[in-house]
């Protein structure tokens, strides 16, 4: 399970902006700039907790606001294995967010 700390240092190793004030005191948000795209990638991560409220699984997502200013695509840690039903929609940048995604999961997990 990794940690706020892993994931901001990973964040940071790869050169990609961490913001150290988000508005949602729950989650990390990196931004990670993709070169020819209007907009970054956003990565939040939650922590798993355990209480007596209730139990919270981790959670590492990434949100990639397509050109057109409506798409976006999501990505995270829980649906990896799924089948994407619309292959030929924004295959080309589903491929990158996946890159993404395993160069942040993989220095996590270096870090770890």
């Amino acid at each position: 399970m990794a940690t706020y700390l892993q994931v901001e240092k990973a964040l940071i190793n790869l050169g990609y902006y961490v913001d150290s004030n988000p508005r949602y005191r729950t989650k990390l948000i990196g931004y990670i700039p993709v070169e020819g795209y209007a907009s970054d990638v956003v990565l939040e991560f939650r922590e798993a907790i355990h209480s007596e409220l209730g139990d919270r699984d981790e959670l590492l997502q990434m949100e990639w606001l397509m050109n057109d200013g409506e798409s976006c695509l999501l990505l995270d840690s829980n649906s990896l294995d799924e089948i994407d039903i619309e292959p030929n929609v924004f295959e080309a940048e589903k491929i990158l967010l996946r890159k993404i995604f395993d160069r942040v999961y993989n220095e996590i997990t270096n870090i770890s």
